[in-house]
Formats: C-alpha cells, structure tokens, sequence
C-alpha cells in the first residue's frame, strides 16, 4: 500500500497505511462482498462502514490504530469497491453484509460500528435488523430521513459515475484527473490522493470507477432511528449535511442520551477532512 502514499503525508498516516490488512471475501445473498481486517480475531470488535460511491479503502488511516486491542473490519458494500454489484440494492441487504462479514472476520465480541454518510444509515438498518450485532453505532455526518444525500451523487457526477456499461477513462492519470467529493468540501491532499488511487479499477473497455452508478436508484427503507436501546454518537461536520432536526430525529427515545459532537471547520467528508479529530471521538467511544 505504500504506492498510495504521497511525500506529503505525515508520519502517523504513512505508519498506519503501509500496515498490510488482510484481505478476503465471503458471498451474502448471491454476491461476493469483499473486506480487509486489522488486529486478532476474536478480539472486540470494531467495524467500519464507508459511504456511498466510497470503498473500504477509506479507512486505511483509521483502522490500525485500533488493532491492538481490536479486531478491525472494513467491508466494500455490494456495489463498491471490489464487491460484487447487484440488479438492486437495499440498506436490508447491506445490513445483512455488514453483519455476514463481522462473522467471518471474527469481529462481534462487544462490537462497536463506525458508519460514515450512506454507511451511517446502514449502520442504524444493521443495529435494528441485528440487534446483538452491535453495542455502539457512531454514526459521522449521516443524512437522516432524506434521500437526496443518495441522488446528489447522481445529479453532481453525470461524468464521475458510471452508468452500467459505460464511462471509461483511458488510463488510471485520466480518472483520477476527474475525481470528486460530493459534496465538495477541504480535505487532506494526501488522504483524498490515498483513497482516489484505490477507487479505479482496469476492465476491457479501460479504466472505471470502482462503484455501480445505480446503487442508489430504488433505495426506499431509509430508516429514521436505532432500536431504543442502542447507545449512539453523532459526529457531523460545522459545514456537512446533518442539520439539527435530523439531530434531534435519530436520537429520539433511545434509552441513554446519545452523544453528539460538532467538528468545527469540518464538511461532510470527515475521515478525509479530519481524521485524527474523528479517531479522538471513536476512543472516547472505545
């Protein structure tokens, strides 16, 4: 992993991306969803779902440093990254993965779930349709009761997405001369270089993105709250896209007061934006 990292990346992230993860792959439902995992198995879990037109390449920067005491898992949704794409996706089916691959990888001792954006509310599907799955959700800057975060992608990337069969790049340079947060927001070069250079993929008609446009076509079961009795963190950005109603419907009639903190300065791309003060908020989870 250590072609990923530019010069300018300071010690602490170069240490955690060239810390190799291992890398394997289960089927759920027909398709092969894969997944990269830090630290024993068997150890208290954390698992880390990354957002939509993302991969679990996302939290490379993020993941070892919690490998010592955790087992650490990070799954590409079907649709993404290296997984399998589907004739339709839903955040049941995604709920289903999430808890298919914390099985395997040995990551459900006490296990807490960090899901950013889109992966926030698979995270809020996962705590309802798999209750003993997890102890703690975090969910960071996660649209809530709306579905526009999901259609953005469509309308802001006609050129960036691919639609089924189409858009190629003729080299890797040319796609990523192309590659887009949505929205946009400053992030750190050298964690937005480390993320882009791991969202192409080569196929026979050249260089793609590594996501299937229409993963957010027909998604309709957007939940709007966790079970009561799951504990909750909100992290979201000064300059994202939670707003205080949002806040306040997610974290309704939970049985403890959920936890929110407000990253100043920060836009919706937080792992991206401001890596190291989102980890402070996962160890005081911890």
């Amino acid at each position: 992993m250590s072609t990923n990292v530019t010069a300018d990346a300071p010690e602490w992230f170069r240490t955690a991306v060239e810390t190799e993860p291992e890398h394997s792959s289960i089927i759920v439902h027909g398709a092969r969803i894969t997944y990269r995992c830090w630290g024993e198995p068997g150890a208290p879990g954390l698992i880390l779902v990354h957002g939509g037109a993302a991969h679990a390449g996302w939290w490379d920067h993020i993941a070892p440093r919690y490998a010592q005491d955790r087992r650490v898992v990070a799954l590409d949704l079907s649709g993404h990254g290296d997984s399998d794409w589907r004739d339709a996706y839903s955040l049941g089916i995604w709920a289903d993965e999430v808890a298919a691959v914390a099985t395997a990888a040995e990551a459900t001792t006490d296990a807490v779930l960090v899901g950013h954006s889109l992966g926030g509310l698979v995270g809020i599907r996962t705590s309802a349709a798999h209750p003993d799955l997890t102890e703690h959700l975090v969910l960071v800057d996660s649209r809530i009761l709306d579905a526009e975060m999901l259609d953005e992608i469509q309308r802001n990337q006609p050129e960036e997405g691919i639609p089924r069969g189409s858009k190629h790049y003729p080299s890797p340079e040319a796609a990523l001369e192309r590659f887009r947060l949505v929205p946009d927001h400053p992030s750190l070069d050298y964690a937005r270089t480390h993320v882009a250079r791991q969202s192409v993929v080569r196929d026979d008609d050249g260089w793609r993105w590594k996501f299937d446009r229409g993963f957010a076509d027909e998604l309709t079961d957007l939940p709007s709250h966790p079970p009561s009795s799951c504990r909750l963190s909100v992290v979201y950005g000064e300059h994202g896209v939670v707003t205080p109603a949002m806040i306040d419907i997610v974290t309704a009639g939970l049985d403890e007061p959920a936890r929110v903190v407000e990253l100043a300065g920060a836009g919706h791309h937080i792992p991206l934006e401001q890596p190291l003060a989102l980890m402070d908020v996962i160890d005081h989870v911890l």
